[in-house]
């Protein structure tokens, strides 16, 4: 009988060991359970984040695209200023010579780029970004 109540015992002792061990398992699964659900919250917050991203994107190309507009713009600004001032240069040569005070053309332009050196030292350490200085 001692033999049979060893044997007992230990089978009750195996049968305890086998429902803590059954429960650490269910403990895990729940676990990866948890984890699982934690990594799709964390891949939804992936593809929002990546969401952003595309449409912060796609800003910055629409913002690049707008800086060489007007960098265009400017050139062909420039452009046209220099036409003008041509212009200007030529119509002040020959009001001068109607006038009476014929000069040579150089002497026309070299006065008109001496009014523009005079102004662009007036605005000198202007910060021309403020719309005063405009």
């Amino acid at each position: 009988m001692k033999n049979f109540d060893e044997i007992l015992r230990k089978l009750v002792d195996e049968q305890d060991f086998m429902k803590q061990m059954q429960g650490k398992i269910v403990e895990n699964y729940d676990i990866m359970i948890q984890n699982q659900q934690q990594n799709a919250d964390n891949h939804q917050m992936v593809i929002q984040n990546q969401t952003t991203i595309i449409r912060n994107q796609e800003i910055i190309v629409n913002n690049q695209m707008n800086i060489v507009r007007n960098q265009k713009q400017i050139a062909q600004n420039q452009i046209t200023l220099d036409v003008i001032q041509k212009t200007q240069t030529h119509i002040l040569n020959y009001i001068k010579k109607l006038s009476g005070q014929e000069e040579d053309m150089d002497i026309t332009e070299n006065f008109i780029l001496k009014l523009r050196e005079e102004s662009e030292l007036s605005r000198k350490g202007q910060n021309l970004n403020e719309s005063t200085t405009l």
